[in-house]
């Protein structure tokens, strides 16, 4: 049977102008929207009532993204979120670890891109519990030419900075390496794709 209802959208985010646009962009599409300026805020609404899907900001002030998904991800699994920031590039999608899709604010992704996510998420929503998680560690890189990336351990879900190896540029992209997490002590692996670390540097001259 056809839903006909409103899906539940909630917007994460300190930025007033992203969310208002947001806001109306998804209202006009037939989502009732909410939009929180911080995780704690966020978490408090989820009390009230649990969305169909979160777009979720990763740098925010009080509880970071990074932080809010660790704690959606372990309390409500089964709710779609797509990850947004315009200081990161992930290097790979961490599916079921700490968001579903993530998308660069500012980037070549329209408006027309992340409705259309958005959709596809919630279609598959159902099928969340199912996803199996990947072994590799999420990376995230600032876009700012910083000389260090974010790490999302894949088992308790926390995220701790590494400085870039001063060899990174020069190896291949699936090199597997190798970290400790800060909180929990896990060994986890990931790749720190050169490819992606060479294009963040251009961009940051």
């Amino acid at each position: 049977m056809a839903r006909t209802f409103e899906y539940r959208m909630l917007i994460v985010d300190d930025d007033a102008v992203f969310c208002e646009i947001a806001d109306q962009l998804f209202s006009s599409l037939g989502y009732t929207v909410r939009c929180a300026d911080d995780g704690f805020e966020a978490l408090a609404m989820m009390k009230e009532a649990l969305p169909d899907v979160i777009i979720c900001d990763l740098n925010m002030p009080r509880m970071t993204g990074f932080e809010l998904l660790s704690i959606v991800r372990r309390r409500f699994p089964h709710v779609p979120v797509v990850a947004m920031s315009g200081e990161y590039l992930g290097t790979e999608l961490p599916t079921g670890v700490l968001a579903d899709a993530y998308l660069q604010k500012g980037g070549e992704h329209s408006p027309e891109v992340l409705v259309q996510k958005i959709r596809e998420l919630i279609e598959k929503s159902p099928l969340r519990a199912n996803i199996i998680k990947t072994p590799r560690a999420p990376v995230w890189i600032p876009l700012n030419g910083k000389s260090y990336f974010v790490l999302t351990c894949p088992e308790c879900l926390r995220s701790f900075s590494l400085p870039v190896p001063r060899n990174a540029d020069g190896e291949a992209s699936e090199h597997e390496r190798k970290a400790q997490c800060e909180s929990c002590g896990q060994g986890i692996t990931y790749v720190l794709d050169s490819g992606v670390m060479q294009q963040v540097k251009r961009a940051a001259e």
